[in-house]
């Protein structure tokens, strides 16, 4: 009898934490992919002022048109040319954007493959090859498994590595997606009291951790 009510007291956490999960998760992710790919182009804006790349800004702005007006593979397909040939700036940036615009045409698989390549890319700015694994982990976070976006991120979410902080903010929401709410509950409290976390990731995992003990 014992053993049937820690099932179903199990079953009963479960589901709370996936309401949570559907609740704040989306939420979540979208705010952090937004800051991390502002961060990212405002990294290719340095390099751009830095080389003058007049023309492959043109190519990058022309790129970004097609995708805001929903022609997501032809803008895909100028976002990889400039990949290709662009300078140490534009070339990353444009392969993460080239990236987004593939997720939103429905071509995930495809999007993983250009992370993959950017992440392993030893001749760009540590910047871009960390955010191509965080990004793949959001990424993942709904299309591939918690156990995929764990180890996506895990050397991300060490103490002084590049985005740690949002690392651990994607660490924590895959142990919410679990169930485990205690691990989530650990993971945010080390973010929330690490003085390098960003005011804007502490902010939504102050919210997170309120949202997982009901306040």
């Amino acid at each position: 009898m014992a053993d049937i009510f820690n099932e179903v007291d199990e079953d009963v956490r479960k589901d709370k934490s996936l309401a949570l999960w559907k609740a704040y998760g989306k939420y979540v992710i979208g705010a952090a992919v937004l800051i991390v790919v502002a961060t990212a182009s405002y990294v290719g804006w340095q390099n751009y002022v830095q080389n003058q790349s007049r023309t492959q800004g043109a190519e990058f702005e022309a790129a970004a048109a097609l995708v805001a007006d929903g022609k997501l593979g032809e803008g895909a397909a100028a976002f990889a040319g400039l990949a290709e040939s662009g300078n140490a700036g534009y070339r990353p940036l444009a392969a993460l954007r080239e990236a987004e615009a593939m997720i939103a045409a429905g071509e995930g698989e495809k999007a993983l493959i250009v992370y993959d390549q950017l992440a392993a890319d030893s001749g760009i700015d540590e910047e871009f090859s960390t955010l191509a694994n965080l990004l793949a982990g959001y990424y993942l976070m709904d299309a591939g498994t918690t156990s995929e976006v764990r180890d996506r991120i895990a050397p991300l979410t060490e103490p002084g590595s590049l985005f740690s902080a949002s690392a651990n903010e994607l660490l924590a929401l895959t142990y919410i997606k679990d169930g485990d709410t205690a691990k989530a509950k650990e993971v945010l409290a080390l973010v929330q009291n690490d003085a390098a976390t960003p005011d804007d990731v502490k902010s939504r995992v102050t919210q997170l951790l309120a949202a997982i003990e009901g306040k």
